[in-house]
C-alpha cells in the first residue's frame, strides 16, 4: 500500500501548486518504495534530499503567493510549514546518522501531514488566491 497516492481529491485547484504537490507525492512514494526494498542510508539520502528540497521550494512558493495577496491567514499557514520543516530536518539528521527507522517515521508523518494540510490550509489558500485572481482579472476587463 502506498502512503503517497495522488488523487484529484487532493487538488487545491491551482495548477502550479497542484503540480508541486504531485511532485512531492512522487518523491514521497519513491522514498517509501526504496525503504520497503531495504535500501540503506546511502541510497535513501539522495531521495530524501530531493524530497526535502522540493518541499522547501514549494513552501516558499506558497508563502510568496500568500504574501502577494495579503492573505490574512499567512502566519497560521506558515507556522504549519515551519512545523513540517522542523520535523523533517530532525528526521533527516537521524537518517544521516544511520537511523533507518527515522525514514519510516518521516514518511508516516508526511503522508498524514500533507493530506491534512492540503485538505484544509491549502484549500483555504487556494480559494483566496482564485478569488483574488478572478476579482483582479475582472477589474482589468
Amino acid at each position: 500500500m502506498s502512503l503517497f497516492k495522488w488523487t484529484n481529491a487532493h487538488s487545491v485547484f491551482l495548477p502550479e501548486v497542484d503540480a508541486e504537490h504531485r511532485a512531492i507525492y512522487r518523491l514521497g512514494d519513491e522514498l517509501h518504495k526504496a525503504l520497503l526494498a531495504g535500501a540503506g542510508s546511502a541510497q535513501l539520502k539522495p531521495i530524501l534530499a530531493n524530497l526535502l528540497d522540493s518541499a522547501e521550494l514549494h513552501f516558499r512558493h506558497e508563502e510568496r503567493l500568500m504574501r502577494a495577496v495579503h492573505y490574512t491567514s499567512f502566519a497560521w499557514h506558515k507556522r504549519q510549514h515551519d512545523a513540517a520543516r522542523k520535523r523533517a530536518k530532525a528526521a533527516a539528521k537521524r537518517i544521516e546518522a544511520g537511523d533507518s527507522a527515522a525514514a519510516g517515521e518521516l514518511l508516516e508523518f508526511l503522508s498524514v501531514w500533507l493530506r491534512d494540510h492540503m485538505a484544509v490550509a491549502d484549500r483555504m489558500m487556494g480559494a483566496r488566491l482564485r478569488n483574488y485572481l478572478a476579482f483582479n482579472t475582472s477589474l482589468a476587463s
